[in-house]
């Protein structure tokens, strides 16, 4: 194949050659034998027009050509000025020689040349062409004209064929030359362009593809400079490394079948001996039937009962024996079981399916009302397909569900009252306090001159007690409201952090108290969001003075203030730090803000339960500098507040701390986010920052 391809393509690429140069050389010469006869005959015209205009002048005198002397002399001159015109001959307007430069020419005949082409026709001379007994004449005619413009004679001169036949013999000698020259050399590049580019890589490609067939996969083909046959090869060396895999995974594959062979007689030799396990094993298996803790019976296709262990006798009050043989439609009224209908459907059902799962409400034959959980599988035995049916009592697991289902409604219920108390006792404490905080405005005011020091000392104390308990009943009623969702929300533009530098210099009071220091990074190009400002700064007091309040004299507390992009979801989990994923996610822009200490931190446990209404953690007096206002437990309804103003705003709220430790002080942070448009509804969080 490899000679054959080389000596095709080298024939070809002659045969191509040849055709292309010969065509090439063909047109030259055309082109050559025209422009040498075109060139010829612009001479001639001119060495015509030039005697012509002498001749006119003398005619212009008034005389007869015949009588004009020298013509003769004059067409000699002419051809002896240029050795390739042959003649120079001067015809009267009758076609006859008059003049001619040589006798021999007078004898021809001029009529068909003088209808050549007309004096002005320079753009494409053509020769008459005039045969003689000396050869062919390519003769030009000029006419010449008296001067009252009448055709008088005609000049003629010509040049023999044969000064283009030695021109274009010279030109066809040279022209073979350079065919020879140029087709050898053309010739030479494309055979050894051929050999080395083709042929060669081929003869490469066709060794590698050999010593593959003989199973020879170790030596690889290796890079063509030819792209195709490069990438041939490749795959030649891929499809040759994947056979070299299959012929060592044949080899190992054989092994393995030797091995294998010698195992399966092990294994004959074994099944014998599992032939007599298998039998103590179906004896296992029918003590273990017997002694299951659950009912189980097995149905064969005709849904009748064929086996029944122990259990089922406990369960349904009848013997094993009754239950044997009966169908399960006459097992079920046997046992007066509810929806007998649906009951026969389900087992129906099982034989086409792995796994069923239903209830079974009988009434045994001790007239006992009991529950079963059954779990209906179907097996097969043979060629024979079963269905065993698994019967869990689940009596009492019922009484318990609806005794917690019960408990449930009750403390529904009492969580009601609960919240109905808070109300009431919210209202009925509101008119008694406010007598009294007005009365002790009064003394302390307009008749506090009138009072002692001790008096007045007493009646601020109680002003003091009656603000705090104003504070309590405010936060009762609003944990109120949150509950019952009447807190209602007076939406407006709010900058959060104009917002959180206004609630930091209500309370610095507080911070001068504490001696504590309040350090603040807030992100200045996060936009206004849509809320309630009071309930806002109520929500920022209430984090902020639980810090307060649980971070030791001298302390730390840090506000930070961020722009975040979330991941929202339709479906709503409980937010943490470690934000879980949803499906239906979209993105949202949420303000965050963190309120972080270095206080005594907060339990694991507490972490849980810290936003819930009337809980409050952590041992304040370890840590405070004993200050009533931050000594003394407070109503635990703070965080609670907090939390209701956040989710009644659409965010989220929650706390990160290491555990407590009022000797390390571990600190805590708790972190608010807050959606730019509160409408925008309730949803699962995730974590995605809008400057990352």
């Amino acid at each position: 194949m490899k000679q054959t391809l080389e000596k095709r393509i080298i024939l070809f690429s002659f045969v191509i050659l040849s055709m292309t140069i010969l065509a090439n050389t063909c047109i030259d010469i055309a082109v050559f034998r025209k422009d040498f006869i075109q060139e010829k005959l612009l001479r001639s015209q001119s060495l015509g027009t030039a005697l012509k205009s002498n001749i006119e002048k003398v005619l212009a005198l008034g005389l007869e050509i015949r009588d004009i002397n020298g013509l003769t002399d004059k067409c000699r001159e002419l051809v002896q000025s240029d050795p390739e015109i042959a003649y120079c001959v001067i015809t009267d307007k009758d076609s006859k020689p008059i003049f001619t430069s040589e006798t021999f020419y007078a004898t021809l005949d001029f009529s068909a040349a003088e209808k050549g082409p007309s004096e002005s026709d320079t753009k494409d001379l053509r020769a008459i062409v005039i045969n003689t007994p000396k050869g062919v004449y390519h003769n030009t005619a000029t006419p010449v004209r008296s001067f009252d413009g009448k055709p008088v004679a005609v000049i003629h001169l010509g040049f023999p064929q044969s000064t283009i036949d030695q021109k274009l013999h010279g030109i066809i000698v040279r022209s073979f030359l350079v065919l020879c020259v140029s087709f050898l050399i053309s010739f030479a590049l494309v055979v050894f362009f051929v050999k080395r580019s083709i042929v060669a890589p081929v003869s490469r490609i066709l060794e590698g593809l050999t010593r593959i067939s003989q199973g020879n996969f170790s030596a690889p083909i290796q890079e063509l400079p030819i792209y195709e046959l490069n990438e041939l090869g490749a795959n030649i060396n891929i499809m040759s490394t994947a056979l070299a895999t299959r012929d060592a995974e044949l080899r190992k594959s054989y092994e393995e079948l030797s091995i294998t062979h010698s195992q399966l007689q092990d294994s004959y030799i074994k099944l014998e001996k599992l032939s007599l396990d298998l039998e103590k094993s179906e004896e296992l298996y029918k003590k273990l039937l017997e002694e299951a803790g659950d009912a189980i019976i097995i149905l064969d296709n005709s849904e009748t009962v064929i086996i029944a262990n122990k259990m089922t006798e406990d369960f349904f009050g009848y013997p094993a024996a009754e239950v044997m043989g009966q169908h399960i439609s006459s097992l079920l009224l046997m046992l007066r079981a509810e929806n007998i209908p649906h009951l026969l459907q389900t087992f129906h059902s099982a034989f086409g399916e792995a796994y069923v799962a239903d209830e079974l409400s009988i009434i045994n034959r001790q007239d006992k009302a009991l529950i079963g959980r059954i779990h209906a599988s179907s097996i097969s035995f043979g060629d024979r397909n079963l269905l065993q049916v698994i019967i869990r009592d689940v009596t009492k697991e019922r009484e318990i569900l609806t005794n917690l289902e019960q408990s449930a409604a009750g403390l529904s219920r009492l969580n009601k009252m609960k919240d109905s108390f808070l109300g009431l006792a919210s209202h009925e404490l509101k008119t008694p306090l406010t007598v009294i905080m007005g009365y002790t405005e009064l003394l302390l005011t307009d008749i506090r001159e009138q009072l002692t020091e001790t008096t007045a000392e007493m009646v601020q104390n109680i002003a003091s007690a009656a603000s705090r308990l104003d504070s309590i009943i405010k936060d009762m009623v609003d944990v109120s409201m949150i509950d019952q969702k009447r807190l209602d929300l007076k939406l407006e533009p709010v900058d959060i952090n104009a917002l959180l530098e206004a609630t930091i210099r209500e309370l610095r009071f507080f911070f001068a108290l504490r001696k504590q220091e309040i350090t603040t990074d807030l992100d200045r190009s996060i936009p206004a969001i849509k809320g309630d400002q009071t309930r806002l700064m109520q929500l920022l007091s209430n984090v902020i003075g639980n810090a307060i309040k649980f971070t030791p004299d001298g302390g730390t507390i840090t506000a930070t203030t961020c722009l975040r992009q979330l991941m929202k979801s339709a479906q709503n989990t409980i937010i943490n730090s470690n934000l879980s994923l949803n499906i239906e996610k979209k993105p949202q822009c949420y303000i965050e803000i963190i309120i972080s200490d270095n206080g005594i931190g907060i339990d694991q446990e507490d972490q849980s339960r810290i936003f819930d209404k009337f809980y409050e953690a952590g041992s304040i007096e370890e840590h405070s500098s004993g200050k009533v206002a931050f000594k003394s437990r407070g109503a635990g309804l703070g965080l609670s507040i907090a939390k209701g103003v956040v989710e009644m705003h659409g965010g989220e709220i929650w706390v990160e701390s290491p555990g407590y430790d009022p000797q390390t002080c571990p600190g805590s942070s708790f972190f608010i986010l807050l959606p730019l448009n509160p409408l925008s509804g309730e949803g699962s969080l995730e974590f995605r920052d809008m400057h990352n």
